[in-house]
């Protein structure tokens, strides 16, 4: 590859990155207290912004950085949109698996269910507009 080419492609690879941080930014968040499955990842207790990208993948997305976690949903749970960013949790023994996920002016996507879950932990962001 020419010198010319490279360059244009390193400035559109770094301009659809700043693009994704800044969308992911603005991204409604919630701080969940404790490390969690999703999408066959182990994520760290924290603060993550949550949306919901163009082509209808959940985009989980830590506050301190790190790359983007990318789920696709195995079904619409609702058609209504939601007022606040919701995640539930599957229980199974010790381990949380990121099992619906609902987003603020959005809609509610089933994400994974483990049927041998014991319980069901659910962890609320504030109504949209507050």
């Amino acid at each position: 590859m020419n010198r010319r080419v490279r360059r244009g492609l390193t400035f559109a690879a770094g301009f659809l990155l700043a693009a994704s941080t800044l969308a992911l930014a603005q991204a409604p968040s919630l701080d969940i207290e404790f490390p969690f499955l999703a999408a066959e990842k182990t994520l760290k207790a924290g603060s993550y912004s949550v949306d919901i990208s163009e082509n209808g993948h959940v985009v989980l997305a830590a506050a301190e950085g790190g790359a983007a976690v990318d789920i696709v949903p195995q079904k619409q749970i609702s058609d209504r949109k939601v007022d606040r960013l919701e995640l539930v949790f599957d229980v199974v023994g010790s381990a949380k698996f990121l099992s619906e996920v609902a987003v603020s002016g959005k809609k509610k996507y089933l994400v994974g269910r483990r049927p041998e879950a014991q319980e069901r932990q659910t962890v609320k962001g504030p109504k949209a507009g507050k």
